[in-house]
């Protein structure tokens, strides 16, 4: 397998020199390189250990000579393929070793800053909200998933976080978001189509074969975080739904939860919060499945994967996490995979008990 990494000089606001000698190839020489990503956290990361003898890098001082340095862009492929895009966001030289230690993570990272000014949108969708605050982070946005509905007038004060706002549209929209490969910003469905016992006839990426003695044998649901109803509050109204299938696994205990969206306005808007909101319930409850196996390029976060394990029938599983490493021992993939849950049923599922609204607020 062969690996390469590109480092791109910062050149200016947000931006990368392209010139040849303002870019820095690293091909086969690293020590190591890991990347870890997650469907359950806001940014991935990727760690390399290079050598860093004769390396241009930019001095603990701020320096701006070299090309390593904090917040250099970085590009690292497998067999020319595109594996991970992001920025240095921390080096550290081991000077017994030679090495320097560099500390990435994906572009997503300025979804995490806030907005400079007051941002005022009317007459648009949600969609097109979406996309022009990743592009207002100056990131480029490509839509596979979610649905969509008109917004007629929204304000958002100075200091919101950018993924907080979005964050708010994708639960009324059945989203997720994501940064791909090649940095690209990626708004998908919150989660694949999948029919329970329909076996082949669901969509699946790869077929793994795995045995008791190189995955994780663990089964069961863990309920500690299950609440089957949610009141669920924009501005001063609320609405309290309940899922009843979740009762019924609770021996119709009720346990109930709090949650607020500023952008659930309307009670189809805050049923689609609470089925969203049900549906990780769902997901969160089931254990991983840990997966070592031979390292793939073209494996990637979202995508479904059949199991075959010996004695068992085969199972389907949503990839949620990988974590790759590239050493001198190989190439290797750990999967983390989660069972799959039919996502149209817990949509509908929902059951509104109450509706009202809160007098503190109203006042």
């Amino acid at each position: 397998m062969e690996y390469k990494i590109k480092i791109y000089k910062k050149n200016g606001y947000r931006a990368f020199s392209d010139k040849d000698e303002d870019i820095l190839i690293l091909e086969n020489s690293p020590v190591s390189i890991k990347i870890n990503k997650s469907k359950s956290t806001s940014t991935n990361e990727a760690q390399i250990v290079a050598e860093f003898e004769h390396l241009p890098m930019a001095s603990f001082q701020g320096g701006s000579n070299g090309i390593i340095d904090n917040f250099a862009k970085i590009e690292i492929y497998f067999n020319n393929k595109i594996q991970f895009t992001g920025v240095i966001k921390k080096y550290e030289y081991d000077e017994l070793q030679k090495t320097v230690n560099l500390t990435c993570n994906d572009m997503i990272y300025r979804l995490l800053n806030v907005t400079d000014k007051t941002l005022n949108y009317e007459n648009t969708t949600a969609l097109a909200i979406i996309e022009d605050i990743v592009q207002k982070a100056g990131l480029t946005f490509y839509r596979k998933g979610g649905t969509n509905y008109p917004v007629n007038k929204l304000d958002i004060n100075i200091g919101t976080t950018y993924l907080d706002i979005i964050t708010s549209f994708l639960e009324t929209i059945y989203g997720s978001i994501r940064a791909g490969k090649d940095g690209t910003i990626l708004l998908e469905d919150q989660y694949p189509d999948y029919t329970e016992g329909g076996g082949d006839i669901n969509h699946f990426d790869w077929t793994y074969t795995s045995d008791i003695n190189n995955s994780s044998a663990i089964a069961g649901r863990d309920a500690s975080l299950m609440k089957n109803l949610l009141k669920i509050n924009c501005d001063k109204n609320y609405d309290i739904y309940e899922d009843p299938s979740m009762t019924s696994y609770l021996n119709n205990e009720k346990w109930l939860d709090f949650i607020e969206n500023a952008l659930a306005n309307t009670q189809q808007k805050r049923k689609a919060v609470v089925g969203y909101k049900f549906l990780e319930m769902w997901r969160n409850s089931t254990p991983l499945t840990i997966i070592p196996t031979k390292g793939n390029e073209d494996v990637d976060i979202g995508q479904v994967v059949k199991l075959i394990r010996d004695n068992t029938l085969p199972g389907y599983y949503l990839l949620v996490g990988i974590d790759t490493e590239v050493s001198a021992d190989g190439y290797s993939d750990t999967l983390q995979l989660q069972g799959m849950r039919d996502k149209r049923t817990i949509y509908e599922i929902p059951v509104l008990i109450t509706s009202g609204i809160d007098k503190e607020v109203a006042s």
